[in-house]
Parts: C-alpha cells; sequence; structure tokens
C-alpha cells in the first residue's frame, strides 16, 4: 500500500468516524424531543426544455437539426416527519440529447434521501445532492438555460449516494459549511472501491457580495484520482447580479501520459430591465479540450480543440412561474496543436420553463 492510498484511506475514516457520531448525536437527542405533529406531503417540480436550431456545427450531421426536446422534468416528493426527520424522492427525465436516440422519456432517480435537522445543522443519508455547483445553480439560477460550468464540462456530479452535513456557524446564517462522503459513482451504483469528499465553505460578506469555497477529492481506480479546487463570486445589486467563477481540476493519468489540469473561467451577470423582461449573458473559458465533450448533452462540443462558450439571451416571464428565453448559445475554438480548427458550433434556441409547488 503507498503513502497515497494510506492517506486517502486515514481521512475516509476520519470522515467515517465524524459522520457516525454526529449522526448518532443527533439521533439520541431527537429521541428526548418532545413528539411532533407530522405535515402533509407536498408534491412539486418543473419542466424545461426548448426548440432549437443547429444553424452551424463543427459535426456535419448536427448542423441543421432542429426540433423540441425535454431537457429536465422534475417530480418531486417532500414529507416532514417526526423529531427533525423528513425524506424526499424525486424523479428526473429527459430527452436523450445525443442528436442520433430516439426514445421516449425514461424516469430515473434523482433524490431519495432521510434527512434530520436540528438547529443550525442538518444531515443527510442517501441518494443527495453534492456541493459541487448547488450554490452556483442556486444564487445564479440560469438553469432552465444552460448547465453550470463543471457540470457542462462533466468536472462532477450533482448527485452521489452518501451521507453528508452541511449547517451555519452563525446564527445570522452568514457563513455555511458543507461536508460530504460519497461513492463518487453519482446517481449510478458503485462499481469501484474508491470514495469521494466533497467540501465547500461559503459566507455572505454583505449583503449583496456572497463568495464561496469548493474542493473535491475522487479516489478512483488504477491511481487516477481527480482533485478539484473552485472559486465563486457574486455580487447582487437592486436589478444587477453577476458571478465570477473560477475552477481548477487536476486528474491523475498513469505513465507515459501526463496529468491533465482542466480549468474554467467563467463569467455571468442578469439585468432585470422590467418586472417581466431579464437579458442575460455569460462566457466561459476553457484551458485545454475536454476530454469527452461530444459527448455534451444537447450541445455536442469537440474534444480537439480549445473551447469558449458564449451564451446571450432574454428572460421573458409570462408568469411567475411560466418563462419564455430566447436565446443563443456559441462555441469558439482555438486552433489545436495538430488538425485543422474545427468550425464553430452555434444553436439557436427558444427555452420554455414551468414550474408547479
Amino acid at each position: 500500500m503507498n503513502f497515497r492510498t494510506q492517506q486517502v484511506e486515514k481521512w475516509l475514516v476520519i470522515a467515517g468516524i465524524f459522520f457516525g457520531l454526529t449522526f448518532g448525536g443527533l439521533v439520541s437527542g431527537s429521541a428526548m424531543a418532545e413528539e411532533g405533529k407530522k405535515e402533509p406531503g407536498k408534491i412539486s417540480g418543473y419542466m424545461f426544455g426548448d426548440y432549437y436550431f443547429a444553424s452551424r456545427h463543427h459535426d456535419e450531421t448536427i448542423e441543421g437539426m432542429n426540433g423540441f426536446w425535454f431537457r429536465r422534468i422534475y417530480f418531486t416528493y417532500d414529507q416532514k416527519l417526526e423529531n427533525g426527520f423528513a425524506i424526499r424522492f424525486r424523479l428526473e427525465m429527459n430527452s436523450p440529447g445525443d442528436f442520433t436516440t430516439s426514445d421516449t422519456l425514461k424516469p430515473y432517480v434523482k433524490d431519495a434521501y432521510l434527512q434530520h435537522s436540528r438547529g443550525l445543522r442538518s444531515i443527510s443519508f442517501g441518494l443527495i445532492p453534492t456541493p459541487t455547483w448547488e450554490s452556483v445553480e442556486g444564487i445564479l439560477g440560469y438553469r432552465p438555460v444552460e448547465k453550470t460550468p463543471l457540470d457542462l464540462y462533466k468536472m462532477g456530479e450533482s448527485r452521489d449516494t452518501g451521507v453528508s452535513i452541511r449547517g451555519y456557524l452563525d446564527g445570522r446564517k452568514r457563513t455555511a459549511y458543507w461536508v460530504m462522503l460519497g461513492n463518487g459513482s453519482g446517481t449510478k451504483a458503485e462499481t469501484d472501491k474508491g470514495k469521494t469528499v466533497y467540501t465547500s465553505l461559503s459566507r455572505w460578506l454583505t449583503p449583496e457580495l456572497y463568495v464561496e469555497g469548493y474542493a473535491d477529492l475522487w479516489n478512483k481506480p488504477q491511481n487516477q484520482d481527480w482533485r478539484t479546487l473552485q472559486g465563486f463570486l457574486v455580487y447582487k445589486k437592486k436589478a444587477f447580479r453577476g458571478g465570477l467563477l473560477y475552477a481548477v481540476q487536476t486528474r491523475k493519468r498513469p505513465p507515459p501520459d501526463r496529468d491533465l489540469e482542466l480549468s474554467v473561467l467563467s463569467f455571468y451577470a442578469d439585468y432585470q430591465t422590467s418586472e417581466k423582461v431579464k437579458p442575460f449573458f455569460r462566457m466561459d473559458r476553457v484551458s485545454d479540450p475536454v476530454p469527452g465533450a461530444n459527448n455534451i448533452a444537447y450541445l455536442s462540443v469537440s474534444p480537439d480543440a480549445q473551447p469558449a462558450f458564449y451564451l446571450l439571451g432574454l428572460d421573458y416571464a409570462l408568469a411567475p412561474d411560466v418563462h419564455l428565453i430566447p436565446n443563443l448559445e456559441m462555441v469558439r475554438y482555438d486552433k489545436p496543436v495538430s488538425g485543422p480548427t474545427p468550425k464553430n458550433d452555434l444553436f439557436y434556441r427558444l427555452t420554455f420553463y414551468y414550474a408547479y409547488k
């Protein structure tokens, strides 16, 4: 057993003891609490998708394609139990989005967990959200239009099976922490011996300024571990909202290949020009060609050259939970080390979003 493996196992044991003691303390504490009243369950969800037109694309088989698709459908059931416990069960459905598969919408389990909350902290166990881009997606709120950077470029998972503890370090709820230990297999079953540790620490420095630091360690087979660091900054003032994100991920590779260090810098901004209208803009710059980028759903980016991603659109609220969002996405490529420069990708989309609560 080498030093790196010993260190990983050491931290996994410490994390296991930490979660075990914390969860045990919460359960014993809740057993002594007065019996609470069970509330009725709640069903909620939302749907979004597009009518798209691939005006230009590096893949000639995709160029010119157009049609309707659902990029996400959620069906969620939440139930509060007694003594601070609660459960969530969520199904998700999507159109395939690979431009080749013709299939029906098939549901799969996105969330299935038990949560216990007490005071300023909560513990969750099961198939649960990870802290990788939960805050980015929640605070900026443009998920119906496009995935967040680490999600889009396949640098992490939004869900994992494991246990997490999250909460606040102060009574004003300005400083938050989140620690999680998971399989590292997303919504799929565990198939190896490795585990993943996720951590984040965030703070509202002022009512307008939010900052977050995130790190994870993926213990993968054959010593091909991933390590991710991410910094996220948001400024919100009246009608304006802007976000800046920088992330770097190191991926170990067996000799003679060199390790890959993939970084992304992303900027997002929107402005509420009226009660119903909000234009927005996003730009991503990735340091290297993205492995497996041709499998990015609903877009398919070339894996042979360094991409720059641009998003421009207008969010129009037909009702509080009904939005129509015309937008365009473009990917430009730098000249690769060898071979021709891929043709730019350009998608025109009319995105729809509606929710039920």
